[in-house]
């Protein structure tokens, strides 16, 4: 019997839990830290950029690769970025090691959510939005070019101007609450009386829009505030 092989085998056998236990420790160790430095650069982005009421930041971070030692350091990190970084929708954050002078870079990446109302299903010119046209969702700021609306009741009753994708944000220039040839009420008073007259719009208006409208009696064409759907308004 070859007592030698048995002899390499058994002291193979009996290093083997030690062997694995020093492989765990080194991962979890790698893991905590990296958790750590993670969590530190997301905090340290989120009290750099300052976000409206109406929107929300979604901060994420890349893992650390596993091969890149991550010693321990005695004193707390020190994080920074720059301005412009921060601007970005990636920010390069530095963690900063002071007691031993060790750094990293992590890229952080930002994007400030707000609520948009989008068409729910495809729209031709005409329609009239509503609850089963229209919805509200949540989408990254940096993709929104042009204006946009965060609640449903302040396009609802308005019509669609042109073709409309689902999911595709609504502007107020794809629509008119009151659109060129519609007959509205003319609603003219001042503090001591009021006048309503029938009218007829000769332009496109969304609320609060100043159009031009004509009394469809007198044929007298004024300037009017657009307060609805089915009225304007005017001073006298």
């Amino acid at each position: 019997m070859n007592y030698n092989v048995i002899y390499k085998v058994f002291a193979a056998i009996t290093l083997l839990p030690f062997i694995n236990t020093a492989g765990f420790a080194s991962t979890n160790t790698h893991q905590a830290r990296s958790a750590q430095l993670i969590e530190g650069a997301e905090q340290y982005v989120s009290s750099q950029i300052s976000s409206s009421a109406n929107t929300r930041l979604n901060i994420s971070t890349a893992d650390i690769d596993q091969r890149v030692n991550l010693p321990l350091c005695p004193t707390p990190i020190v994080y920074s970025a720059s301005l412009e970084s921060l601007q970005q929708s990636n920010v390069a954050v530095k963690a900063l090691c002071s007691s031993t002078n060790w750094y990293m870079y992590l890229m952080v990446n930002v994007k400030q959510m707000q609520p948009v109302v989008v068409i729910s299903n495809a729209v031709s010119p005409g329609t009239i939005l509503n609850q089963s046209n229209i919805e509200l969702i949540n989408m990254n700021r940096a993709l929104l070019r042009r204006t946009t609306f965060s609640n449903v009741d302040d396009v609802m009753g308005a019509r669609i101007k042109r073709r409309v994708r689902p999911g595709q944000p609504i502007t107020p220039n794809n629509l008119c609450f009151v659109c060129k040839g519609d007959t509205i009420i003319i609603n003219a008073s001042n503090s001591m009386m009021q006048v309503k007259a029938t009218g007829v719009a000769m332009q496109d208006g969304n609320i609060g829009d100043t159009i031009s409208v004509t009394n469809s009696r007198s044929k007298k064409q004024i300037n009017a505030r657009v307060a609805s759907t089915s009225e304007v308004v005017v001073g006298i």
